[in-house]
């Protein structure tokens, strides 16, 4: 895979494995020394992945990724990702959403022809809560 495509394909996999729960795939694509810093502190991969669970308070979350952009120190990428997580849950009988828009200050670094996040800076920018308009079930 060209070295470029490799943080927008990492932060999509982040994404899709977050909102998936499959918590115990991160090491796929995250280094045994990872650590979350920022709004709260986590390092290792083992703990990281024991404080996702508390994910499962929700009944679903949806990762959007947009603007992945940084660059490459031979085999070191800095650089930052937008998000917008949903988080759907119930309160009062009623379905919410909880919307974060999150920037990552990420750190990227190939191994043996493998790369994984060694860190991410998670900086909350703003949150806000809103009652669900949802389908109708048939």
């Amino acid at each position: 895979m060209r070295k470029d495509l490799i943080p927008s394909k990492l932060s999509n996999l982040y994404a899709s494995i977050i909102d998936q729960r499959r918590f115990t795939s991160l090491s796929s694509i995250m280094w045994e020394e990872f650590s979350m810093l920022g709004e709260f502190e986590i390092i290792g991969l083992e703990n990281f992945i024991i404080a996702m669970k508390q994910l499962e308070n929700y009944q679903s979350t949806m990762h959007q990724v947009m603007n992945v952009q940084g660059e490459w120190d031979e085999n070191i990428y800095k650089g930052e990702t937008y998000c917008i997580a949903s988080h759907m849950f119930d309160q009062d009988n009623k379905p919410y959403k909880l919307d974060m828009g999150i920037i990552y200050s990420d750190v990227i670094e190939i191994r043996e022809e493998a790369a994984k996040f060694i860190s991410r800076t998670f900086s909350l920018k703003w949150k806000k809560t809103d009652i669900l308009d949802l389908p109708e079930q048939n």
